[in-house]
């Protein structure tokens, strides 16, 4: 008996967009798995609304870079672990990225230098 084995990639369709299933879960997982090991690792009162949102945000940030970059299994879960290790820092990433534009527009809209 042979089996047939497909080699085509599993497409998930979320919101119209299609993503690919193998690397989403890769990601998912990693964030998920560095996210606990830096709770655990925690010090002082868990903060556990604080520790979810954070592992939520980090899920979207990575999930959506790795369907953006059409990423491979392996670089899904370097990627997953990267964002997920960066955690709050990804707030003051976004922060800096967009205050410093804004900053800039404001400046410019009323002519001043900085």
């Amino acid at each position: 008996m042979t089996s047939v084995a497909s080699r085509e990639p599993v497409i998930w369709w979320i919101f119209g967009e299609p993503f690919h299933a193998g690397p989403t879960i890769v990601c998912i997982c990693a964030v998920i798995i560095t996210r606990v090991i830096i709770g655990l690792q925690a010090k002082g009162r868990a903060q556990v609304a604080l520790d979810i949102s954070i592992t939520l945000l980090s899920l979207l940030v990575a999930i959506l870079w790795v369907q953006d970059q059409q990423l491979e299994l392996l670089a899904a879960g370097i990627t997953g672990i990267g964002v997920g290790s960066l955690g709050a820092g990804i707030i003051g990433i976004a922060k800096g990225a967009v205050g410093g534009r804004v900053r800039a527009a404001i400046d410019a809209f009323f002519g001043m230098k900085s």
